[in-house]
């Protein structure tokens, strides 16, 4: 479980550190990033994705090699229902 969600140079945010409870709710006003923390939530996610593809079952290397997102990999997250958001 996510407790914690840390934003740095994402978008229009230089820093921010907001702690995460067991329900998140997202309210604001327009223009004040939530959905820009559902998009890095979702990048995050994408990256753990391809991390473990890459390694394939094996243990972590010493050294964290980086993996790599292209634009391409980034298409709108399918959510079947309002509930899940």
């Amino acid at each position: 479980m996510l407790t914690r969600l840390v934003l740095r140079n994402f978008k229009r945010f230089d820093e921010i550190d907001v702690e995460l409870g067991k329900t998140v709710v997202l309210v604001g006003p327009n223009n004040s990033g939530k959905t820009s923390a559902l998009q890095a939530l979702a990048l995050w996610e994408l990256g753990v994705r391809r991390w473990n593809e890459k390694r394939k079952g094996q243990e972590s290397p010493k050294k964290r090699p980086g993996v790599t997102i292209n634009r391409r990999d980034l298409s709108s997250i399918p959510i079947p229902n309002a509930k899940l958001l």
